[in-house]
């Protein structure tokens, strides 16, 4: 790869790497004309809802981020929900632009997050949720689990038309999103809010693998597009995959439910690098180095919680869950606040997913895999695994940061730096995977699957609310998804 290709690949990383900065320096320097919610989304957080897109360059310019080699025609979609004592938010990454050899290039990726803020009974939590990884493992004992020491081989999605992806791999895709706007309608006590995304055309690499020490072998680095197409061995494109939402929110009762509607579409072209030519070969389903038969996909997200006062979460046939037990089989995971049930994963309420095989012909339904791991002291398997997190994880970080300082209950604040570096993997409570076995007997066909999550919050009156108040800067993070990381952060009490 040519030299100047590198460094304008290199630019592009750092619309994600610089990130970081750009945040700390946002925050930090309130006092010196860092933009404020409305200046940043438009937009105010006492507003009923709303939904809108944020560009980097524009409203997050910052004297200490140079916007042309950073932010520049970077776009971010937000949505905003607020009704009484119950509060949602969600942030999409929708696409980056850049001039590539005198061409226009669109760079996109599923990465989503959602949150949750609730006030009960005195207490208030703060739940968030990140689609942070993709990867599947080889199931050699065919227990339908992952056991330590089964191989695993992470996928990760950017998709983009470049010439290097062209003229040097041969596939040509045309990665587009299309969001569908949020609907609110409302009928008695239940409010009901609906969008989505639908990501169409999304190349995927998956990285060389050092299996014995699970590590990435020819240099991948999630932070740095330029190492992708070196350090993978296998680049593709998939269909679609499609995000659609439902919130209703009982207002007489105190209780949401959020459906999340997941499914993603069969794999397209298949290149395969051939380290003896040198050059990436076209596979077909069935031919060796597609896809083994007992391939299991996971999808993943990590996650933590902040309250103002003790929490725990508990399965309903495990027992209690955290970040050193690996448990297989779980159901449901409750959170208690202060011994009020404040959240649920319900896992039980959707325990299969359909699957069609990759010629479009229908495979079947089969039961669907949730376990934790043990994650408390590998910081280096979630960094293996979870690639988004590069991509969406410290930009997430500042848009929480507003978003809870703006609508807490809070006695007390917490100070930027605090909440900030409490935002790490090795914070964990626990690791929830959720896995789906049969895929690889289907070779990558079209996969359906919809979780639920619940959460509550006490009733009142419609000119009630959690209010905002400006003593300091919170951040409150849980991330959830097709696999569930939850992050465990240091209880935050009202002494601090």
């Amino acid at each position: 790869m040519k030299s100047n290709t590198i460094g304008k690949i290199t630019i592009l990383a750092l619309i994600f790497l610089l990130s970081i900065n750009f945040l700390t320096y946002s925050v930090r320097a309130q006092n010196q004309g860092s933009p404020t919610p409305l200046e940043a989304f438009g937009h105010t957080f006492d507003e009923n809802y709303w939904d809108t897109n944020i560009f980097n360059n524009s409203r997050w310019d910052h004297p200490d981020v140079n916007p042309e080699v950073s932010w520049l025609n970077n776009t971010w979609n937000m949505k905003w929900i607020k009704e009484g004592n119950f509060e949602m938010g969600m942030l999409s990454f929708l696409n980056k632009t850049a001039w590539e050899s005198g061409k226009e290039v669109v760079y996109t990726t599923p990465a989503e997050m959602w949150w949750q803020h609730a006030y009960l009974n005195g207490s208030e939590i703060f739940i968030a949720s990140l689609h942070c990884a993709w990867f599947g493992f080889s199931d050699t004992n065919q227990n339908r689990y992952y056991d330590e020491g089964e191989n695993i081989n992470p996928f990760f999605y950017m998709g983009a038309t470049t010439p290097q992806m062209v003229n040097d791999v041969g596939i040509k895709s045309n990665p587009t999103v299309e969001k569908i706007p949020l609907q609110r309608s409302v009928s008695g006590d239940i409010v009901t809010y609906e969008w989505g995304y639908n990501y169409t055309d999304i190349i995927f690499y998956v990285p060389k693998i050092d299996h014995l020490n699970q590590n990435f072998s020819a240099g991948f680095n999630y932070s740095d597009p330029g190492t992708y197409l070196g350090g993978s061995e296998v680049i593709g494109n998939q269909t679609y995959i499609s995000y659609n939402y439902k919130l209703e929110i009982n207002t007489g009762l105190g209780v949401s439910n959020l459906y999340q509607d997941y499914e993603s579409g069969k794999f397209g072209v298949l290149k395969h690098y051939n380290e003896s030519s040198g050059n990436w070969e076209l596979v077909s389903p069935g031919e060796q180095g597609y896809m083994p038969e007992d391939w299991a996909m996971c999808l993943g997200t990590w996650s933590f919680i902040m309250a103002d006062q003790d929490y725990a979460l508990s399965d309903l046939q495990e027992g209690e869950i955290n970040a050193t037990a690996h448990k297989t089989g779980l159901t449901e995971v409750k959170t208690t606040l202060g011994g009020n049930h404040a959240f649920d994963f319900k896992f039980n309420q959707k325990p299969t997913y359909d699957l069609d095989y990759i010629n479009g012909t229908t495979m079947g339904t089969f039961n669907t895999v949730y376990e934790c791991l043990d994650v408390n002291n590998d910081q280096g398997f979630i960094d293996f695994a979870s690639g988004m997190i590069h991509l969406i994880g410290d930009f997430a970080k500042l848009i929480l940061s507003y978003a809870v300082n703006q609508t807490n209950r809070f006695t007390n604040g917490i100070p930027f730096d605090v909440a900030y570096e409490a935002f790490h993997p090795n914070e964990t409570a626990a690791f929830f995977i959720t896995c789906y076995p049969e895929y690889g007997e289907s070779g990558g066909g079209r996969l359906v699957h919809d979780p639920s999550f619940t959460a509550y919050f006490s009733v009142q009156s419609a000119s009630g609310g959690i209010p905002g108040f400006s003593v300091g800067i919170l951040l409150l993070t849980l991330m959830v998804g097709v696999s569930v990381i939850i992050l465990k952060t240091p209880k935050i009490r009202k002494k601090l």
